[in-house]
């Protein structure tokens, strides 16, 4: 009975957790991607694309030339509730140049994503911790919280 009682009560806790390890393992996975474009354009020379591909954490990473592929990433992988948001919302690729910077118009005309939200596609899960990734326009990326309050390191602002 005692077991059952501390069970019932760590719980809420616990599905907090594994919700937002999936947000992170999200973030992490397209933070990753877009270093891994970014340095492949420097690498090789050449206009590199990061596209995501849906509303999960999926992505593929290209030449901007001829569409080769350089390697590819799954949503559900370890990320299975974890949502992605672009920014500009219509943005669905971001390209870099051959210095590793945030072209300011992709090859095919459309707007480069700006950032990019990470939360969880459970809709009732109010205690999510959403993450947020950004691409500047030197091309640096960096994964920031945004409910983290301006000055701390952690911060998007």
């Amino acid at each position: 009975a005692i077991a059952a009682i501390l069970m019932a009560a760590a719980m809420p806790m616990y599905s907090t957790w594994v919700q937002n390890t999936q947000i992170r393992t999200g973030a992490e996975a397209v933070l990753n991607g877009l270093q891994l474009a970014r340095s492949e354009a420097v690498s090789r020379n050449t206009n590199v694309q990061f596209a995501m591909t849906g509303s999960d954490t999926g992505w593929q990473v290209s030449l901007a030339s001829d569409g080769t592929v350089i390697q590819t990433r799954s949503g559900g992988a370890g990320s299975a509730t974890a949502k992605a948001t672009p920014t500009p919302s219509n943005a669905t690729i971001v390209t870099f140049d051959a210095l590793g910077r945030q072209r300011t118009a992709n090859l095919d005309g459309t707007s480069p994503i700006n950032l990019i939200d990470i939360d969880t596609s459970i809709a009732s899960f109010a205690e999510a911790r959403p993450l947020r990734v950004t691409i500047s326009n030197g091309g640096q990326v960096r994964m920031c919280d945004p409910s983290v309050a301006a000055g701390d390191t952690r911060s998007c602002s």
